[in-house]
């Protein structure tokens, strides 16, 4: 069953505003004398957002994901996830580099909130058919030059790059992913601000 739908990411001030400071990020050589600019500049970014989802549950053999070497046999949950071209797009007008690594921070927290949902999702409609669910394997994250990968993608499973870069066509037209303006042409996806991942269903222990 496949699933099309667009989403509001939240936005969460104070978890940004924490992860920007953590950054040691230069905050006034940024632009932002205080907190409530940094804020301002925050829901600038948020208001550009135009997120989708699109997800489907495969069961047993998936064509498009064998045919790259990936093998599956059980249930399993496929996601594509975009934040829209609109942010990059403005984060690209940013000429002040402290203000660019900070845009970076922000970016990339808004899209582990999306796949925090996106996950819930999936996790939901695997809990009404009896199952629960595994971690998530990466075949596709973005990284930008104006700031350095994030912990959560940094440390997520992935799929071998090689496998996952020749899935990622046949799965964005099994997915009709163009639904939510998502393409992989020229071997790159597009908005860069997107996520492709995999998250197997697994079967709930019995309690004795």
């Amino acid at each position: 069953m496949r699933k099309i739908r667009k989403f509001k990411v939240a936005m969460h001030l104070k978890e940004i505003l924490r992860r920007v400071k953590l950054s040691q990020a230069d905050i006034k050589a940024a632009g932002f004398p205080d907190d409530r600019d940094l804020a301002v500049f925050t829901a600038s970014l948020h208001r550009a957002l135009e997120p989708g989802v699109v997800y489907e549950f495969m069961e047993g053999h998936c064509m498009e994901l064998a045919s790259a070497g990936i093998e599956n046999d059980g249930v399993l949950g496929v996601c594509a996830l975009t934040l829209g071209s609109k942010i990059e797009e403005e984060i690209n007008q940013i000429v002040n580099p402290q203000a660019l690594a900070i845009a970076n921070i922000i970016l990339y927290e808004f899209l582990r909130t999306a796949v925090i949902f996106a996950a819930s999702l999936i996790k939901d409609d695997a809990e009404k058919e009896d199952f629960t669910v595994g971690g998530y394997e990466v075949l596709y994250s973005p990284s930008f030059s104006y700031g350095p990968e994030p912990k959560f993608l940094r440390e997520a499973a992935r799929v071998d790059a090689q496998a996952a870069r020749k899935a990622l066509g046949p799965l964005f037209e099994r997915l009709n992913a163009q639904k939510i303006n998502v393409q992989f042409e020229n071997d790159a996806v597009s908005p860069k601000a997107t996520i492709v991942f995999i998250m197997p269903w697994l079967a709930k222990k019995r309690k004795k």
